[in-house]
């Protein structure tokens, strides 16, 4: 076990024996929430930087790499079509396909075999033993990508994109003078199932990297990414040290001078996570993988130099803790405190403040943004419980990542075969500990009780939220299973 991991349960273990040790805890937790709370808009009012222009290419070549592990074979194809299809010069761009550690050839020979189909035009390439996950995967590709290209595309195995990507990508180029451009995420069918799980994952885009764009710290998202190849071989190109690859090279981009820029423009869709589960494992990736990054970076994120700078170094922190919550902390010492007839003490009243800070600040995030966007009140409300239902996942990512617990990369099912069980048991746990404590009369103090009645929410939250995924889940049926023959 790492040191840190053994000071981190050393001290929460400390605080249950001692509430002094507890009160200072909850303490430097709610001024890290008031903190975190308020630095958005202070970034937000902070002066932009113009745009240098430092590049200007006026027919970038492109490569396209596209990562693949045991995905579906015609989702995959589907996707690669798309790519084909492009209205841009053939020879101004490449794709490199990298399968890697898919054991079942039923999954990737259909892959390499539509690709054998179109030489020249497409680079299949199928390893195991690749280290690093994607990361590792996306490295392969760039050692295979031809010697004359300007750029590095990224595309998800599920992403369809439009006709016009590769044009809208050199436009945002030669408009931005940018070393790098993240388009945002967007997901299909979704307009009547699951707008909430929608508005909830395009909040990121709509709030942290518009804000980071201004201050050309954009850091990238995984797929619909366009970086210069100089650019990401001067960095050493993709590191494996965490499971979020992309901010971490977007921190690494920053720090290194390079400026990159936030397109808001739908330019291709892809699949909804198809359960809650799902939905789940890839908001604990997000989350851990950020933190693990903030805590590799720290030192550079955290010792700002000039006006500008300190505005770069602030929305690259915003960035990395846009899903941050250190909720599971208090909630662990309330319950320990109730439990052993220590919910009177000044500390427990401060870990209810604590708990209720975190649910504020989803209220305020999620809330603003649907209000400013004009969203109807239905998609606030679903999005609000999607944010809600994910809360658990976010504060024990965030505490494992904190702890230096072992985390690994997990692809997101697209199949619509796995992770459509019942509900996770960490909602009914800390619903059950919260109803229980609320029944024993346990909390006299008006604060205990509500945050014991906060708690309460993120069950009827996550039934919610995977009720709007089986619906999502049951629209795309036939594409899913066709994807999947």
């Amino acid at each position: 076990m790492e040191l840190r991991a053994v000071i981190i349960w050393g001290i929460l273990i400390l605080s249950a024996v001692l509430p002094a040790v507890g009160l200072f805890l909850c303490a430097v937790i709610i001024v890290v929430q008031i903190g975190s709370m308020g630095l958005r808009p202070f970034v937000a009012c902070l002066p932009a930087r113009l745009a240098t222009g430092r590049q200007d290419f006026a027919s970038p070549r492109f490569s396209i790499h596209v990562a693949t592990h045991a995905e579906p074979p015609r989702l995959v194809i589907r996707t690669l079509r798309a790519l084909l299809d492009q209205d841009w010069p053939s020879d101004g761009y490449e794709i490199v396909v990298m399968d890697n550690n898919t054991a079942d050839p039923a999954l990737w020979r259909p892959v390499e075999n539509f690709c054998t189909a179109h030489p020249g035009r497409i680079t299949f390439l199928h390893l195991m033993g690749v280290e690093g996950a994607k990361a590792g995967a996306l490295n392969i590709a760039l050692t295979h990508t031809r010697a004359d290209a300007t750029h590095v595309v990224t595309v998800d195995a599920d992403y369809v994109v439009d006709r016009d990507f590769l044009n809208r990508a050199a436009e945002a180029l030669h408009r931005t003078g940018a070393d790098y451009v993240q388009f945002p995420q967007s997901y299909v069918a979704t307009t009547t199932t699951a707008p909430g799980v929608d508005a909830e994952l395009e909040e990121y885009f709509r709030t942290n990297a518009a804000a980071a764009d201004e201050a050309e710290a954009v850091l990238l998202t995984g797929t619909l990414c366009v970086i210069s190849k100089t650019a990401l071989v001067s960095v050493g190109g993709w590191s494996g040290a965490t499971t979020t690859e992309d901010a971490d090279l977007g921190v690494r981009l920053c720090h290194a001078g390079f400026a990159g820029r936030f397109i808001n423009r739908v330019v291709g869709k892809g699949l909804l996570p198809l359960s809650l589960r799902d939905l789940e494992r890839q908001r604990y990736r997000w989350c851990s993988g950020n933190v693990q990054t903030l805590l590799r970076h720290g030192r550079t994120i955290l010792t700002p130099a000039g006006e500008f700078e300190l505005h770069k170094r602030l929305v690259i922190l915003t960035q990395l803790t846009a899903w941050f919550s250190l909720a599971l902390v208090p909630f662990a010492l309330l319950t320990v405190w109730l439990l052993t007839g220590q919910g009177h003490t000044v500390a427990a009243a401060l870990a209810a403040v604590a708990i209720l800070l975190a649910l504020c600040d989803i209220v305020s995030r999620v809330v603003a943004r649907g209000l400013r966007d004009g969203q109807a009140l239905p998609v606030i409300l679903h999005a609000l419980a999607c944010r809600i239902a994910l809360a658990p996942q976010s504060a024990k990512a965030t505490f494992d990542a904190l702890a230096g617990c072992r985390l690994k990369f997990v692809v997101t099912d697209k199949s619509g075969g796995k992770g459509a069980g019942s509900l996770p048991i960490c909602h009914l746990m800390v619903f059950l500990t919260a109803l229980l404590l609320l029944l024993g009369g346990h909390p006299a103090e008006p604060l205990i009780r509500a945050a014991l009645l906060a708690l309460l929410l993120p069950l009827p939250a996550a039934l919610l939220t995977d009720r709007s995924l089986r619906a999502y889940r049951a629209t795309i049926a036939s594409p899913v299973k066709e994807v999947s023959a």
